[in-house]
């Protein structure tokens, strides 16, 4: 494990200076790859324990035995047949976030770290729930008034949910954790690794294959936020 030493001062800047976005920061995490392995070994297993709970409320089997038989027929599994909404983001993005922390936690023992990785994860929470509620919601008032205000309207949710889950989480976070430090502006880059809401966007827009297809790694996007928590330190901005 790497720990880079860490201020007073840069502890205390870092969690006031708190960036938004499920970015990719953790791609130049200064964790060993031992440390890093593990933080994305646990952000894939918050992922795949939120997958069965979600198959099991769906009404499949989450019998390994007989998951393993399903494989023959897997145009009928759970992971080939779900349509990704809001429940599933959600329950996929705690899984993550979840998943990350408790990785994070097992490889670095520091508490201004763990702090760190704390309000990163409900930074990041925020980040995946927030957007797809708002696209969920704006598509349901566009529908009243057409196909075109629906798809219109869901596209919408994206920039307005972003914009909302800046200002509610830094807000949030900064009551949290004790800091009086606004949020900051909405980033271009923020928009980048919403792949869960515009995909869901997308379907209310043409009911495509490729739309789909897309959609079948959306667990795997969602692992990213974990994997940010998981890296979090207090000497990179979060």
């Amino acid at each position: 494990m790497q720990i880079a030493p860490v201020s007073v001062n840069n502890h205390y800047n870092s969690l006031n200076q708190q960036t938004f976005g499920h970015g990719h920061d953790f791609l130049h995490s200064d964790y060993s790859k031992k440390d890093k392995a593990v933080i994305m070994a646990t952000t894939a297993l918050g992922v795949a324990a939120s997958l069965v709970v979600l198959a099991k409320c769906a009404g499949h089997t989450i019998n390994p035995v007989k998951a393993v038989k399903n494989l023959k027929n897997i145009k009928k599994s759970y992971l080939a047949k779900v349509e990704y909404h809001e429940k599933e983001v959600i329950t996929m993005g705690a899984g993550s976030v979840l998943g990350g922390l408790a990785g994070g936690y097992i490889v670095d023992k520091d508490p201004a770290n763990r702090k760190a990785k704390r309000r990163e994860a409900l930074m990041q929470f925020g980040n995946v729930s927030i957007p797809i509620i708002t696209v969920e919601a704006f598509a349901q008032i566009g529908e009243k008034f057409g196909k075109v205000a629906k798809s219109a309207a869901a596209v919408g949710g994206i920039f307005a949910g972003v914009y909302l889950a800046n200002f509610l989480m830094s807000h949030l976070s900064n009551f949290i954790f004790n800091s009086n430090k606004g949020a900051r502006g909405v980033k271009g880059t923020d928009f980048s690794a919403h792949l869960d809401d515009m995909v869901v966007a997308a379907s209310y827009i043409s009911e495509a294959k490729l739309i789909y297809l897309i959609s079948r790694i959306i667990p795997l996007a969602l692992m990213f936020a974990g994997n940010e928590v998981g890296n979090k330190t207090t000497d990179k901005p979060a």
